[in-house]
């Protein structure tokens, strides 16, 4: 334990110290080294290598590329109008499309901070001149951008897939579920402040409007289908399935909606090259403290101090989500996928909860961290945007995290949930 113990000790002082993410888990993984027996340096390099040198982790920047395309394509603003022709009218109808639209979004990008910035870029400043509170267009916009990594396709479940060797399929289609149950939870929250505020409605549509609305949205919500679709038959693999939404995107941003132009190419492909960078660089130097946690059998005694603690099943996972949503408040959700997944897991398994349902767990679980303080990265797009400062917003989140905290309890506690899909679709 004292390999761990320096690790998570090393890692603490240096986030505390504002040092970047990525290099905070290097250092700390060397700290973990040093007072490892036999294990040499030279180890580091060779499993930063390893952990990058995945084929299914290509699709990370894929999906990543495919957001960025749609946020300047003009795929975005199609997906805002038809949410507001499903959900506009309802009292507080921009709150709803901001919902709604995440919704539609995730099933696109993958990623949660992309739908912040996407999709908050235009709501939250319209919400605002229509008198919605900074606080609540915040805490609306960060809560249902984490809708983002539930609904298939998803990077964390991605590097959970990588980092556990489970179905990467199995956990996209498990993962629909949760994702339409938490937008429905945020939803219901929306509605009860809606009529307690008088928030406005939006216009309604004519028919011959609505029906020009959807049928321009059929372009964008076939992306979803496409994506979705091409991995539950079976047609493509999930990484397969990111090259074809690039692809898709940027030509129907160049050839349908014309607010793509081939030199702009050129810079987006840079601009995510360089978010990809960062992310790589969590993912190896993650992949190194994962692999020497392993090796110094630290899942096994952690797993063994639980069980010594209680054998119960619930007590063990209330347990889990516990140790989840602490990580998730102060570490990245990609380097505490990589670290934790093989940490919990045996003990997850060991009180008979499937690999699958575990990483659905997982990400919920790390989802809530994304709009928690002090590392939400949510929290803060969303803030700037708005340009209030996070402690002024804290109190509009209480209402929605104990939602999101409730149907976190329901997926943990009810499989059918997550399973009932992949287990009908093989």
């Amino acid at each position: 334990m004292m390999v761990a113990m320096t690790a998570f000790a090393v890692l603490l002082v240096l986030l505390t110290l504002n040092i970047p993410i990525a290099f905070a888990i290097g250092v700390s993984a060397l700290a973990a080294i040093g007072v490892a027996p036999n294990v040499p340096v030279v180890v580091s390099a060779q499993r930063m290598f390893y952990g990058l040198d995945t084929f299914t982790l290509i699709s990370v920047p894929l999906f990543i590329l495919a957001g960025r395309l749609m946020a300047l394509g003009g795929v975005t603003r199609d997906l805002l109008n038809l949410s507001r022709v499903f959900v506009g009218f309802l009292r507080g109808g921009l709150a709803y499309i901001n919902i709604v639209a995440s919704m539609i979004f995730a099933g696109i990008t993958g990623t949660a901070a992309s739908d912040t910035s996407s999709i908050g870029s235009i709501l939250i400043p319209a919400m605002i001149d229509k008198g919605y509170e900074k606080d609540f267009t915040v805490a609306v916009t960060a809560t249902s951008s984490t809708i983002g990594i539930m609904i298939p396709p998803s990077v964390p479940m991605v590097l959970y897939g990588v980092a556990t060797n489970q179905s990467i399929g199995k956990l996209f289609i498990g993962g629909v579920v949760p994702g339409i149950m938490v937008g429905a939870a945020l939803m219901a929250v929306t509605a009860v402040l809606a009529r307690r505020r008088n928030y406005p409605r939006e216009e309604s549509f004519t028919f011959q409007a609505a029906a020009k609305i959807c049928l321009r949205g059929v372009p964008a919500i076939m992306t979803v289908l496409i994506i979705i679709g091409g991995i539950v038959t079976g047609f493509f693999t999930p990484t397969e399935a990111a090259g074809i939404a690039c692809v898709y995107t940027m030509l129907l941003g160049i050839f349908f909606y014309r607010e793509l132009k081939w030199r702009d190419i050129p810079n987006i492909l840079k601009e995510v090259a360089v978010t990809v960078g960062m992310v790589a660089m969590m993912i190896s130097a993650a992949s190194v403290l994962g692999w020497i946690f392993a090796n110094q059998n630290i899942p096994r005694i952690i797993g063994e101090a639980i069980l010594s603690i209680t054998d119960n099943r619930i007590v063990i996972m209330l347990l889990v989500n516990a140790l989840l949503l602490f990580v998730g408040t102060w570490m990245d959700l990609t380097p505490a996928v990589i670290v934790f997944a093989p940490i919990l897991l045996p003990i997850a398994t060991q009180v008979g909860i499937d690999p699958v349902h575990f990483g659905i767990i997982m990400v919920v679980n790390l989802a809530i961290g994304l709009f928690t303080p002090p590392v939400g990265v949510c929290l803060f797009i969303a803030c700037g945007i708005a340009k209030i400062s996070i402690t002024d917003t804290l109190k509009a989140f209480i209402p929605f995290f104990v939602v999101m905290l409730f149907v976190l309890l329901l997926v943990t506690y009810i499989p059918p949930l997550c399973m009932t899909l992949p287990n009908l679709l093989g």
